[in-house]
C-alpha cells in the first residue's frame, strides 16, 4: 500500500500528458509559373486578376476587408475599387507540434508564405512586382 499514492500520481500525470500536431493553410496558391510570365509595362491588371484570383489585400485594406465582410468578391470586382494600384496575393502555411507533460512542455511552430505584390501604373499595366516563395517548405 506504500505505492498507492505514487501510482495514483503517475496515473494522473499520464492522463494529463498529450501531444498534438496542427497544420494551417490560409490564402490562395500563387503559381510560380504565372509569376514568371509577368512583364512590367505589358501585363495588365485584368490578366493579373485572371491568373491569381482575388487579392488578399490592396492599398486600402480596410475597404477590401469591409467588402469581404459583406459578401463574396470576384476578381473582376477589384477593377472598380478606388486606390487599387497595389495588389497583394499571399499563401500562408503554418505547422505546430507539441508535447504537454505535467512538468515539461515542448512547442514548435513554423510559419512560411508565398507573397506576390504587384504595383500598377495609371494605365492599369504592371509597373513592377515582387515575389517571395517559401510556403513549399511546410507542405
Amino acid at each position: 500500500m506504500r505505492f498507492g499514492p505514487a501510482l495514483a500520481m503517475a496515473c494522473v500525470a499520464w492522463l494529463c500528458a498529450g501531444c498534438f500536431s496542427i497544420r494551417v493553410v490560409s490564402g490562395n496558391t500563387v503559381p510560380a509559373e504565372r509569376v514568371a510570365e509577368i512583364q512590367p509595362g505589358v501585363t495588365t491588371r485584368p490578366e493579373i486578376l485572371e491568373w491569381f484570383g482575388a487579392p488578399e489585400d490592396f492599398t486600402d485594406p480596410s475597404g477590401l476587408r469591409r467588402v469581404f465582410a459583406d459578401g463574396v468578391m470576384l476578381p473582376e470586382d477589384v477593377l472598380h475599387l478606388p486606390y487599387a494600384d497595389v495588389l497583394v496575393f499571399e499563401l500562408t502555411r503554418g505547422r505546430a507540434k507539441g508535447v504537454l507533460l505535467l512538468l515539461f512542455n515542448y512547442l514548435e511552430v513554423h510559419v512560411a508564405n508565398d507573397r506576390l505584390v504587384v504595383f500598377f501604373d495609371d494605365q492599369d499595366r504592371v509597373l513592377y512586382y515582387g515575389y517571395r516563395a517559401g510556403a513549399d517548405a511546410l507542405e
